[in-house]
């Protein structure tokens, strides 16, 4: 009779029961984890359906619109006598929504009245001094345009008489001069369907070289010197548009770009099938604008007329901000989160960080674990993506390792008077503080922009950075050091790509359950067992079959 070693009673041996055990606890959490795992993908996709099936949520409509802050000002020596002023003013149509109009004008009448369609506002006053401001501003959201042209489609034989004098010859606009129409034969818009007219009219003016603007330039002398600002190559186009038989206009108006700006821009549009089709031979803009594009004007006129003999001068500045849309706006109305910071005056891209920073942990948890990436821990990364959202990602990878090395440097000077922890930390957080503000005027000084915003980035995430970095040099040595220094700033590269998408942070204020998901793929991942990739690379002698042991 064989028999091994027993237990009181003859039972087996408690070692030997404590495995089996363990691994059947390890299958029940498994088995828990897998189920938490679904419920929540489950829960998150099911409340998702319910909006869009039941509610009538649209994910397109989550997207957030452009509003604008566009105002003009002024600034003219009155010379003490009556004075006045006028510039067109942007109207609401279908693709413009102008609102929250203001007038600053001290000392002078403002009115606005309706001419040709457009809007125009006049400011008189009398007895002006030198320095009188006029400041008038608006906000306005913009809407995209394109059309498609009908390409068997002919020139018509007629307009109605509304139309017809598009049709005819301006002082800068030679219609009947003998060189458009040579012109127009030589590039062959003088003949064949009317799209393929009007492509090859754009496609001739657009191959024009372009110039800045230095006064303004007629049709003909376009075409003769073969190059021409804005004004110059849209009056061209005009002039061969009708000369084809096409009606064409030239529009004004502002490309808006956050900033300060002393430049108004020119295109067109040409009547077909009924619409005034748009055209920017400038920019390459083919029977389309893009949504940046305000009209302020329609015809050849002058964007300011002003008494004539004092001196004035004007300027453009515009601002931007995100807005919900209307449907958008319908939606959140239960628990409308952007309404709050609307009302607290807080700003979108604060929003949008704080509903991505889940994303950009998941991210760092999946170059840390998966791939095996070493960074200075999980938010470190996600934090400094979402501080990179003010200066883009090249200044934020510069502005990093500058502050990094700077204030490693510091540190490692501050190491010989052999301070406490706390007095350490505190000279740690004025270097930095002090570094930012040195960087940010220098970026000033030389014009790089991006750079001058690295004082947006939070001066405690800074400080913890320098710290990490310090405190893994000193403890694994400063090759260690550097390697995760380099893991930290890719891993929020990978972030800043996911975080700074405009998409996923309309599609988390619509459908704010997908957090859900993100919490359902942190806990898969949290007990991920399997071969990270980097550790591909280090033993892939060993794993690639053949190679050396």
């Amino acid at each position: 009779m064989s028999g091994g070693p027993s237990g009181p009673g003859g039972a087996e041996p408690a070692g030997d029961a404590r495995p089996v055990t363990g691994r059947s606890a390890g299958r029940n959490r498994d088995r828990l984890r897998r189920w938490v795992v679904l419920g929540l993908v489950v829960l998150a996709v099911g409340i998702a359906a319910f909006k869009v099936t039941a509610l009538g949520y649209r994910p397109l409509d989550a997207l957030p619109r452009v509003l604008y802050r566009v105002s003009v000002e002024m600034r003219l020596d009155g010379l003490g006598r009556e004075v006045s002023v006028r510039t067109f003013l942007p109207a609401s149509t279908s693709t413009q929504t102008v609102s929250e109009e203001e007038d600053e004008a001290p000392g002078f009448h403002f009115s606005a009245q309706s001419a040709g369609g457009d809007r125009v506002g006049s400011w008189i006053g009398s007895g002006e001094p030198h320095g009188s401001t006029i400041r008038h501003s608006f906000s306005v959201l913009l809407r995209p345009v394109r059309y498609e042209l009908d390409r068997a489609a002919g020139v018509p034989l007629s307009y109605p008489p509304s139309i017809v004098p598009y049709l005819r010859p301006e002082d800068a606009i030679q219609v009947d001069d003998p060189g458009i129409a040579d012109e127009l034969r030589r590039i062959g818009a003088d003949r064949g369907p009317l799209a393929d007219r009007l492509r090859a009219i754009f496609q001739a003016v657009h191959a024009l070289r372009s110039r800045p603007f230095k006064g303004e330039t007629d049709a003909l002398t376009a075409l003769r010197l073969g190059e021409a600002s804005c004004n110059g190559k849209s009056r061209l186009f005009v002039a061969l548009t009708r000369a084809a038989g096409i009606p064409a206009r030239l529009v004004g108006g502002l490309i808006l770009e956050t900033g300060s700006k002393r430049t108004s821009h020119q295109w067109t549009e040409a009547w077909l099938g009924g619409h005034w089709v748009p055209f920017c031979p400038t920019n390459g803009h083919f029977a389309s604008l893009p949504e940046r594009y305000l009209t302020l004007y329609h015809g050849d006129e002058p964007l300011f007329r002003h008494t004539a003999d004092i001196n004035f001068d004007w300027r453009f500045a515009v601002s931007s901000s995100l807005v919900p849309s209307p449907a958008a706006r319908s939606w959140m109305a239960p628990v409308n989160v952007w309404g709050l910071f609307e009302r607290l005056g807080l700003p979108f891209s604060l929003l949008g960080a704080l509903l991505l920073l889940p994303f950009g942990a998941l991210v760092v948890v999946v170059l840390r674990n998966v791939v095996g990436l070493p960074t200075f821990g999980v938010f470190l990364p996600a934090l400094l993506a979402a501080a990179a959202s003010g200066t883009g990602a090249a200044w934020a990878v510069g502005g990093v390792l500058l502050l990094v090395l700077v204030t490693a440097g510091a540190r490692a000077l501050l190491e010989r008077l052999r301070l406490l922890r706390a007095p350490m930390l505190a000279v740690l957080l004025a270097v930095v503080t002090t570094t930012m503000l040195l960087l940010s005027l220098v970026a000033e000084r030389l014009g790089a922009w991006g750079l001058t915003r690295i004082v947006l980035f939070p001066i405690v995430v800074m400080a913890i950075t320098v710290e990490r970095f310090h405190l893994v040099g000193v403890e694994r040595g400063l090759g260690t050091a550097f390697g995760e220094l380099a893991g930290t700033i890719a891993a929020m590269l990978a972030c800043y790509v996911v975080m700074s998408s405009l998409a996923l942070q309309a599609l988390l204020i619509g459908f704010p359950e997908v957090l859900l998901l993100v919490i359902a793929a942190d806990i898969y991942l949290g007990r991920w067992v399997g071969v990270r990739l980097i550790e591909y690379v280090r033993f892939r002698r060993v794993l690639v079959p053949g190679g050396a042991p």
